[in-house]
């Protein structure tokens, strides 16, 4: 299979076009069946292109397989959450 190409520029909240990401339909498809995005009506929302870039970076980088690479990027999105709330919290 080819590489993977991911180049989108939009506001957070937008939904992309799944046409417009290169992507081969079968991959979106297994990783709707996995939970890892959700597809409505051929198109992703801003959030899951990013979570998906992510996971995608990792794999390639590390080596790690697709769930590896799901449950890191959930992972760092709690931290990033968190270190939010901490940085909340010490302003008040």
């Amino acid at each position: 299979m080819k590489l993977i190409r991911i180049h989108c520029h939009t506001e957070t909240g937008e939904r992309i076009s799944a046409c417009n990401l290169e992507i081969h339909p079968d991959l979106l498809a297994a990783y709707q069946e996995m939970g890892i995005i959700e597809v409505l009506e051929e198109s992703i929302s801003y959030e899951d292109l990013r979570r998906l870039h992510r996971m995608l970076r990792l794999k390639k980088n590390t080596g790690v397989n697709t769930v590896g690479a799901s449950i890191i990027v959930d992972l760092l999105d709690k931290i990033e959450t968190l270190q939010d709330e901490i940085d909340r919290l010490r302003r008040k």
